[in-house]
């Protein structure tokens, strides 16, 4: 068996350790010079059966003979041209991509852990622990194909030093991808990359954006177009969390394997030459290059292979056209003088706390009355607004009067 390399020195310290050692004292020294409690104790056997001066010797790491189970050679060579090349080509290149790369070419290859052997053993993985995945993440996965897309676009420099955006509109559940470079993080941009996928796809069901104002604005009190043009065909647009792009993490990742293939192409001086290279690797993307989340399936098998789900229909006209339908209902005014109507809270005044009002809302107003039939208010709704107070300035609360005994 291979000998672990130590230092001389600390292999002499243990083969001259004192028998009246204090307990504990060898799992500290063991941590204090990064060696095994097994190894201390096999070096001190063999101290007792070899001369010492054999003993301070490290055992020979390999032997003539290759181990029955060892890589064979020419597959190793195979597996570390393969890394350089898709490296080169700015693909990925781990354990995983590789292996995958010799099952193509009819090989039994070994597995991607002994893969990743063999690239440390020769020196092509740098370390980066800072990649290390959280124990803990939330994350979700749409069941279905077009069940929710999701859309997001990244800065990238032309030849000549300007900017332009590449979009990148994914399905959530197989991974196909649509990339579309434009002049700017434009409603239209984003409205055409959304039109593309229709025209290839389907109308999905949910359609997942941040909240920037060209993609859905609908956290800034407005409707856009792109929003609105989902709404129509019975899409639901929906957004994540401001600031926090971890909810859009699926097209993060495809703008960084995209970007590091960008920057191994030549560069395009215009937008059509940076098209002509996303539609390259949109082919390579989604009809060769397997995906680890998929099983190692690439995103147009899994298209074919997984259910779909049923195009959304879109939204019944109004029966009155430019009038909202109007609904009608009973509600109970909270003891605070709230009255919550659709998620809005409304504040009422003292005389109305905890009674029972009826209501009638439409998109663009609230009316409230009392149970009599009298009108007490009329709220116009406001795009985010959450709560409508009653117009005063909150002072002091006037203290109860006291009659004198």
């Amino acid at each position: 068996m291979a000998d672990k390399v130590v230092p001389m020195d600390v292999r002499s310290m243990v083969i001259n350790w004192p028998e009246a050692a204090p307990r504990g004292a060898v799992k500290r020294f063991c941590d204090e010079h990064g060696v095994s409690t097994s190894w201390f104790y096999d070096l001190r056997k063999r101290a007792r059966q070899e001369p010492a001066l054999t003993a301070l010797q490290p055992r020979p790491r390999s032997s003539p003979d290759p181990h029955p189970q060892a890589i064979p050679a020419h597959v190793e060579e195979l597996a570390v041209r393969i890394r350089k090349e898709l490296a080169e080509q700015g693909w990925d290149h781990g354990a995983v991509s590789v292996r995958h790369r010799l099952q193509l070419l009819g090989l039994q290859p070994p597995a991607a852990s002994t893969l990743h052997r063999v690239f440390v053993r020769r020196g092509m993985v740098v370390a980066q622990p800072q990649k290390r995945p959280h124990a803990a993440t939330r994350r979700f996965q749409a069941a279905l194909v077009d069940e929710m897309w999701q859309l997001d676009a990244y800065e990238w420099e032309l030849a000549d030093g300007s900017n332009c955006v590449v979009f990148n509109l994914l399905d959530d559940c197989t991974r196909t991808l649509i990339s579309r470079a434009a002049t700017g993080e434009t409603s239209e941009a984003a409205l055409d990359i959304a039109q593309a996928g229709i025209r290839a796809w389907q109308v999905p069901c949910l359609f997942l954006t941040d909240n920037g104002s060209a993609l859905n604005p609908t956290r800034r009190g407005r409707k856009g177009k792109l929003t609105t043009f989902l709404t129509a065909l019975g899409c639901k647009p929906i957004s994540g969390r401001p600031d926090h792009p971890q909810t859009q993490g699926k097209d993060e990742r495809v703008h960084q394997t995209q970007q590091r293939w960008l920057r191994a192409q030549p560069a395009a001086a215009s937008l059509t030459e940076l098209q002509a290279l996303l539609d390259n690797f949109d082919d390579y993307y989604n009809n060769t290059r397997p995906h680890q989340s998929l099983a190692m399936l690439t995103p147009a098998q899994a298209r074919r292979q997984r259910p779909r789900a049923v195009p959304p229909l879109p939204p019944e006209p109004s029966p009155n056209p430019g009038q909202s339908p109007t609904e009608i209902k009973v509600r109970k005014v909270a003891r605070n003088g709230n009255l919550l109507v659709h998620k809005i809270s409304i504040y009422l005044e003292r005389p109305h706390y905890g009674a029972q009002v009826t209501v009638l809302s439409t998109e663009q107003t609230i009316t409230i009355f009392d149970a009599r039939g009298t009108h007490i208010r009329t709220v116009h709704l406001e795009p985010g607004k959450r709560y409508y107070g009653n117009g005063k300035r909150r002072g002091a609360r006037p203290r109860p009067t006291t009659s004198p005994d």
